[in-house]
């Protein structure tokens, strides 16, 4: 299964994951484990090799969001904005708009990367930025709790 990211200056990364969940057309969870560690800018999250990402993607949501796990424990929920998710048998594919969010196990939302937005953003995009942080800041809450019982489904179904 690849995960395909494509990037507002039209490059692209993909990666090779496992899928546990996919409903073409709709919903996608797949499982990835990180080969290097790295730093969350701007916050004190350290992803360290080995965690297992858990990403969950929605064609119908601005956002997916990757629920990291490491020694058994979350050690945050990283949401991609996003338009233009397709879910297919063999590929999830998004278009990155730059911005995340950080919502780490106290609760704690941090939005990250909105300096980096070019300054000719087209509108629709600014528009579906601006709809995505208000939808993950409005209640994180409900999105960890919805994130934590689908991945444990997720798993159980492995």
């Amino acid at each position: 299964m690849i995960e395909r990211k494509t990037r507002l200056d039209g490059s692209v990364a993909e990666f090779v994951c496992a899928p546990l969940v996919i409903e073409p057309g709709r919903r996608a969870v797949l499982r990835y484990v990180t080969d290097r560690e790295w730093a969350i800018a701007g916050t004190a999250v350290r992803v360290p090799p080995g965690t297992v990402t858990i990403g969950h993607y929605w064609v119908d949501r601005p956002y997916n969001v990757y629920h990291w796990i490491s020694g058994g424990r979350t050690l945050g929920y990283y949401c991609n904005v996003a338009t233009a998710t397709t879910v297919e048998p063999d590929l999830v594919a998004y278009t990155d708009l730059t911005v995340d969010v950080l919502i780490e196990p106290s609760g704690a939302v941090t939005v990250l990367d909105e300096d980096e937005l070019p300054p000719d953003l087209v509108p629709g995009y600014r528009l579906a930025i601006a709809l995505a942080l208000e939808t993950l800041a409005a209640d994180p809450r409900t999105l960890v709790r919805e994130i934590e019982r689908e991945t444990a489904a997720a798993l159980r179904g492995r």
